[in-house]
């Protein structure tokens, strides 16, 4: 996606579903819009309870292959779009030139085509792609009855799971009028319906949903790594977040920037009566975290807390963002620049930087008297109480937050070398949730220390076995992880009592751990011992499916526009026009960083 495209404040309709224009394309440098502060902003409401126990849980990518669909729309899956050549069929990127202002492809060389692979839904069936723009769009892979048309492409889809295929749209550019604003969903689904019923099924119950992985795509580091945040393993270019060239609604894709747009990740909260869990990229400029931040303020359901960090784990030093931080540091010549560990460095630029943004959310919520919705979050390594007290203490970081957060993992690979399944399942896994709650007994005595809270941003089994899958295969799927995890989240709650937030949705068992309490979209939830654990936890039907719809716990209302949305969420508001300061804030730097999913060794953080 390029710069200089109006963000399009448009109704539900269009909020996820692909909503340009349906003249013939045009080069539109209209300013950049948001939602007013007015009008119809959600009424201030006091949240009950702030520091009740909570349960809450990691989002997965939205990635085709992290074996979840979230969108409605299966095109949102995409990782990105690729040109094929049609005489070799060899696959390359889209140049950026050849993108507009939405990130649809606009132009291509002769002799090539657009192709992009799009989610696959839990369940197979009659499904629709729509789309604006001269030429036909061709669908394959697990597919049957392609039927190409003007505007449309009616086809069905095969039940894959839980070994999916996924399928491919492919289609020519004319660029006089290329096709765009493309949206496949059954056929017999509504068109303004944002997420699919086997999303909100898996996440139902779950008071606290972290977007990390929405908001830092490729986050894992091992493909398609953002710039925007300084997640995974490789070199990143200088990349600045600004409000003017963030992921908006309505365009092509949502994996590139800064990742899912706020308004659907705002509107993901409202329809799961939960708390949102946002992660600032480490590049955004101030203006973008204003206008960020003013959007949540206006738009969160009442009575809900809303919490905000900076980046993700900088102090992990597998992530850029951990080495961006320490030469933001050296620049600065701050204490601990000269680290040959880049731990304290590390340490002192992230409190910098925590200090900024969260001063910034702080006046955002403050201006209209909703301060006591945030919970301004600083995180830091689980295993070290040490570190996290000098965080706290350090240009008094603990005044400008309201909770310390970490990630108590159990399990290390590197110390089950030579144990049964048995002796991992009924000795060494139970012995690791309890030292890992000593850590959090200790976490929560330093975070005590300063009037702070103490919760975790990640949480859960954290064993990674690259060298021996099939037996973490063995472990994640036993039965007996069901009574480990249902121990984990009663003794936290007796010794810790504040939201444990789990990590993650949905994840397949690889190389990279086995994350996941579903491992793919649309498991039976007797398939799966996690998540059948929090659920009766949290006191909710395990009987079904994960693919059953969620239960309706909130009526809908139609907002004037001819919108539905549930009770708990706002109507759409009239656009207004915002120039914002693109102020840089303190030393913005440039790389990507902040993520899950590449950590090797020891899973202990």
């Amino acid at each position: 996606m390029v710069s200089g495209k109006a963000m399009l404040a448009a109704p539900l309709l269009c909020l996820l579903a692909a909503c340009g224009t349906a003249t013939a394309p045009s080069n539109d440098t209209s300013t950049n819009t948001v939602a007013p502060v007015t009008g119809n902003a959600i009424s201030v409401t006091p949240v009950s309870d702030p520091t009740a126990f909570k349960v809450g849980t990691n989002l997965s990518t939205i990635y085709n292959w992290d074996r979840n669909r979230p969108f409605m729309n299966l095109l949102y899956g995409t990782a990105g779009w690729a040109m094929i050549n049609t005489s070799t069929w060899a696959a390359q990127d889209v140049p950026a030139g050849d993108l507009d202002a939405n990130g649809w492809v606009k132009t291509l060389p002769a002799g090539y085509m657009v192709q992009a692979g799009i989610s696959t839904p839990a369940v197979g069936g009659d499904f629709i792609c729509r789309f604006q723009g001269n030429g036909q769009l061709d669908v394959m892979g697990p597919v049957t009855n392609v039927v190409k048309g003007a505007g449309q492409t009616t086809f069905t889809i095969s039940t894959t799971y839980p070994n999916p295929q996924f399928p491919i749209i492919r289609y020519p550019v004319d660029p006089t009028n290329y096709i765009r604003n493309i949206d496949c969903r059954e056929a017999s689904a509504s068109t303004t319906a944002i997420f699919s019923p086997e999303f909100l099924s898996a996440a139902q119950g779950f008071k606290v949903i972290r977007f990390m992985k929405w908001a830092l795509p490729g986050v894992e580091g091992n493909s398609g790594t953002s710039a925007a945040f300084g997640g995974g393993t490789q070199a990143a270019p200088n990349y600045l977040v600004t409000w003017a060239t963030r992921n908006k609604p309505g365009d092509a894709t949502y994996t590139s920037h800064d990742g899912v747009p706020v308004e659907a990740m705002v509107e993901a909260a409202n329809e799961l009566n939960a708390d949102p869990w946002f992660a600032m990229p480490w590049n955004a400029d101030d203006n973008y975290i204003t206008q960020f931040a003013t959007y949540v303020r206006d738009h969160l359901a009442a009575g809900h807390q809303v919490y905000v960090e900076a980046s993700n784990e900088v102090w992990n030093g597998t992530y850029p963002v951990q080495q961006q931080a320490c030469a933001e540091a050296k620049a600065e010549a701050l204490p601990s620049a000269g680290d040959p560990a880049q731990v304290g460095c590390a340490l002192e630029r992230y409190a910098e930087k925590t200090e900024h943004v969260m001063d910034i959310w702080k006046n955002v919520f403050a201006a209209t008297g909703q301060s006591s919705q945030l919970v301004r979050v600083a995180a830091w390594q689980h295993v070290q109480p040490y570190w996290t007290e000098r965080l706290l203490a350090y240009m008094n970081l603990y005044q400008h937050v309201d909770a310390l957060a970490t990630a108590p993992y159990w399990g290390n690979a590197g110390e089950i070398g030579g144990m049964s399944l048995d002796q991992i399942m009924t000795t060494y896994l139970p012995g690791q949730i309890t030292g890992q709650l000593d850590f959090a007994v200790q976490q929560k005595a330093v975070a005590q220390k300063y009037n702070l809270r103490y919760v975790t941003y990640e949480a859960g089994v954290g064993l990674i076995m690259p060298n021996n899958v099939p037996l973490l295969q063995q472990i994640d799927r036993d039965p007996r992880m069901y009574d480990l995890y249902k121990s984990f989240l009663s003794q936290w709650q007796s010794k810790v009592g504040d939201t444990l937030t789990l990590f993650t949705l949905h994840s397949e068992i690889n190389q990279y751990g086995g994350f996941g309490m579903f491992e793919y979209v649309g498991q039976p939830i007797s398939e799966a011992p996690k998540m059948r654990a929090v659920r009766e936890f949290l006191g909710i039907s395990t009987t079904t499916a994960s693919t059953d719809p969620t239960p309706t716990t909130s009526p809908t209302i139609t907002c004037p526009d001819g919108t539905v949305v549930l009770s708990t969420s706002t109507c759409p508001a009239p656009t207004t026009t915002s120039t914002g300061s693109t102020s840089p804030g303190k030393r913005t730097g440039a790389t990507k960083g902040g993520g899950k999913g590449t950590k090797t060794g020891t899973a202990v953080v």
